[in-house]
């Protein structure tokens, strides 16, 4: 009953048409791995960019001294700044490859960022249900103003709704029947398609070798499951010989995976409050079965991180390796780091060394809700000689 619906490749065929020389000679992006991808029709391939984003080695970072390679997968450098230009990507490809004449979705604002942006690439009308956080739709929390300004710019119509999930998932059926547009969330099977793709190029750029563990900021959990498939299917075909461990990252008080996992449970666990955090992207109360189903497969497992956690990660990226991301990504550093104290992680025997840490969006994406936790402006007369005392004395 837990299942998740997901599509079904020949890997028999598959095998006697891809091997690692066909796709290095592709350029690099998403649709470099089309075979892989539920997409038929070339015209449908709407192509934006996304993908082909860079594996930072974290050569400065004190971490970067553990002996372990600790690499961070740079999302944000997708077209609208974050890893759900990806499954987005796909899921839009595929339902206006289905027939659909225009794209709605619910969001707290990734998805609906990337959505907007195909909709404009492909000529079609969207419509963006944003909410104040992931999970919030009733509470009035506001909207991040960053995202609102990135969707509206595409196009996209966007309201912010004041009802209960379920009365909006009854509304996504009926904005389907009436207006012949695809709402998104109906489907996600082919999401995670697009999430297989980050997997993919990890592989390809260890060398054709997967991470010892790969950590994954964690809300409804679906990337984590789409990696964990990405990696299984490069097994399948025989590009890789091994498979990584999945952990989960969240925030206290947003962590029904890790009270999941610590209690030894079948299921997520459902959290009757979300604690307010800096990470509202990945606070949700609960996770799906699909990401917890992977975590156990592959022996991973799950790791709660504060705010004050998150907010020393994306500080040093950014000082020490020019990485500016979002918090809610930055929760991939800080569960790596509150795995390897609590010794939770210990790779010192793996055949492979590697911990990739996936940076999910972009840090422009959500600046202005921690302009408090940053010094002030600083203002000084335009002269040598008060820079110089400036200099001093920072």
């Amino acid at each position: 009953m837990h299942e998740t619906l997901g599509v079904q490749y020949d890997l028999s065929t598959l095998k006697g048409q891809l091997d690692r020389e066909e796709l290095a000679r592709r350029p690099p992006g998403l649709w470099r791995y089309r075979e892989l991808l539920p997409v038929v029709d070339p015209a449908f391939r709407f192509d934006l960019g996304a993908g082909g984003t860079q594996l930072a080695a974290l050569t400065r970072i004190p971490d970067a001294v553990t002996g372990n390679q600790l690499f961070m997968k740079v999302e944000g450098s997708n077209p609208t700044g974050s890893f759900k230009d990806r499954p987005i990507g796909v899921a839009a490809s595929v339902a206006l490859e289905q027939g659909a004449r225009g794209l709605a979705c619910l969001t707290s604002g990734n998805i609906g960022s990337a959505m907007a942006a195909v909709a404009a690439k492909a000529g079609v009308s969207a419509l963006v249900l944003l909410l104040g956080a992931a999970g919030l739709a009733d509470q009035g929390a506001a909207v991040n103003v960053e995202k609102y300004v990135q969707i509206s710019a595409y196009g996209a119509r966007v309201v912010t709704p004041t009802s209960s999930l379920g009365q909006l998932y009854a509304l996504a059926d009926r904005i389907e029947a009436e207006l012949s547009w695809s709402f998104l969330h109906n489907v996600q099977a082919y999401q995670t398609d697009g999430d297989k793709t980050t997997a993919f190029e990890i592989c390809e750029q260890l060398g054709w070798q997967a991470p010892a563990a790969v950590f994954v900021p964690t809300g409804t959990g679906t990337n984590l499951f789409g990696l964990w498939q990405g990696f299984v299917l490069f097994k399948e075909l025989g590009f890789i010989d091994t498979l990584p461990r999945m952990f989960a990252v969240q925030p206290v008080g947003a962590d029904s995976l890790v009270a999941a996992w610590e209690a030894h449970q079948d299921i997520p666990i459902v959290i009757d409050h979300i604690k307010p955090n800096l990470a509202p992207p990945i606070s949700h109360r609960v996770s799906g079965y699909h990401a917890y189903k992977a975590m156990q497969e592959s022996g991973g497992g799950a790791v709660a991180v504060t705010d004050e956690d998150m907010l020393a990660a994306l500080k040093d990226l950014a000082t020490y390796e020019g990485i500016y991301t979002e918090m809610a990504s930055a929760a991939a550093l800080a569960g790596i780091r509150r795995a390897l104290v609590s010794g939770l992680l210990e790779i010192g025997d793996a055949p492979q060394t590697s911990i990739v840490g996936i940076l999910t969006s972009h840090g422009l994406k959500n600046s202005l809700a921690l302009a408090q936790v940053f010094p002030s402006q600083t203002y000084v007369e335009g002269t040598w000689e008060a820079l110089g005392g400036y200099l001093e004395s920072t």
